[in-house]
């Protein structure tokens, strides 16, 4: 299949370059819902102050001035249906767009039985609410992302409920934004995929290294701008390593080529920085999935021949259909415990909210009817039917019965 390629090659140390990749990812053509024809593809425009593209990290392909979403429906897909359809996000890489994979996803996903959904992310957005020095401004992806974009596709379409027909993908540095998306929303997606994430440790050397040189071609994209420092706290909450603990109930699938190029395979101009790439991300892929299994994850992770090309990630799309994007999922486990060091978000049907950025990684850990957390500050907990407390961290507690129904 013809798809676009990031168009610019940059003068980056070889180390940099393994972080810093020519990921495009998936788009597609759409409307506003209505019962569909097979594969309808739709598209609509979603602006938000979260992201603005003028910033360094809002930059969005083609120079487009409207971040937007396209949408794969299934076919035979009915507006009306009263069961409704399981959703698969898919998140593209870095210097793309969700335009790249037009129209190659209409062949990959023929005959898929879900929703396939593919938001704009940024050039360089990185999938995460950047640092900004503290300041934890725009962009803002991970927040447009999880509440403004989600709560669109809900409304547009019928999304299956339950954890287990929502699953989340992304190729390299989308792989990446997947893998932070399923640890800071286990609540709702049951399953993950990342195809080469591009990486699955961000507080590592390569990873620091990697966005401080990009910053030479791309003025204001920074580790520091984004992560802020790489010991610190908001750098170990958005390190989807780091949060191996939240994955404990979520299927998990990570897949890379070893930079071996496979038989057949072209060997294109970028070939030396596909392989630097490809090597990298495979090294740091065991670690990932040995941290999430360690803590009860159900993890897959496999190697196959292959560089940092659409070739490795066409196939393992196909792999990733077999081992089944809708597995079976722990519907409202009992125990579970969540990291973060977000201000705001949504830990398993419970809404949280800080009065203050958290200082150092928070976890909640709920066993039963209690629910403790560590750290310092005071958050606010909320669900539906009149759930809600506000406590001082840390704290133990029995939750409130209303909130038992939420969680």
């Amino acid at each position: 299949m013809d798809r676009p390629r990031a168009s610019s090659k940059r003068q980056l140390g070889a180390a940099a370059r393994a972080c810093l990749t020519i990921i495009v990812a998936v788009g597609l053509l759409a409307l506003e819902p209505a019962p569909a024809a097979a594969g309808e593809l739709q598209t609509f425009e979603l602006p938000s102050t979260l992201v603005d593209p003028s910033t360094p990290g809002g930059r969005l392909e083609h120079g487009r001035t409207v971040p937007k979403v396209h949408v794969l429906l299934p076919d035979g897909y009915r507006a009306d249906s009263k069961r409704g359809y399981p959703v698969l996000w898919l998140l593209h890489g870095a210097n793309g767009g969700t335009d790249t994979w037009i129209p190659g996803i209409t062949t990959l996903a023929a005959g898929f039985p879900g929703i396939v959904v593919m938001p704009d992310g940024g050039l360089f957005g990185m999938y995460i609410n950047w640092s900004n020095a503290g300041v934890r401004g725009a962009p803002a992806w991970s927040t447009y992302h999880l509440e403004v974009v989600r709560q669109e596709i809900e409304r547009r379409y019928r999304i299956r409920p339950e954890r287990r027909w929502h699953a989340i993908g992304g190729i390299s540095m989308g792989g990446q934004g997947a893998l932070r998306y399923a640890a800071m929303l286990p609540g709702y997606f049951g399953s993950v995929v990342g195809f080469s994430a591009a990486l699955a440790d961000m507080q590592s050397d390569i990873a620091r290294l990697g966005l401080d040189l990009l910053a030479a071609g791309n003025a204001g994209t920074t580790y520091e701008a984004i992560f802020g420092s790489a010991d610190g706290a908001f750098a170990e909450g958005n390190n989807p390593q780091a949060l191996a603990i939240n994955y404990a109930h979520t299927r998990v699938y990570v897949t890379s080529g070893n930079g071996v190029n496979c038989p057949g395979d072209p060997k294109g101009p970028t070939f030396d920085l596909d392989v630097i790439t490809e090597t990298a991300i495979n090294t740091l892929q065991g670690p990932f999935a040995d941290a999430v299994r360690a803590v009860g994850a159900k993890a897959t992770d496999t190697t196959t021949c292959g560089v940092h090309t659409f070739g490795v990630w066409d196939r393992a799309f196909v792999d990733a259909r077999a081992w089944g994007f809708f597995g079976p999922v722990p519907k409202r486990p009992r125990h579970w415990v969540y990291r973060t060091v977000a201000t705001a978000g949504e830990m398993w049907g419970l809404r949280f909210e800080f009065a203050e950025p958290p200082a150092t990684v928070v976890d909640f850990d709920r066993a039963g009817p209690t629910l403790s957390a560590t750290g310092t500050g005071t958050v606010e907990i909320s669900g539906p039917r009149n759930c809600h407390f506000t406590a001082d961290l840390p704290f133990e507690r029995r939750l409130p019965r209303a909130c038992l129904r939420a969680s």
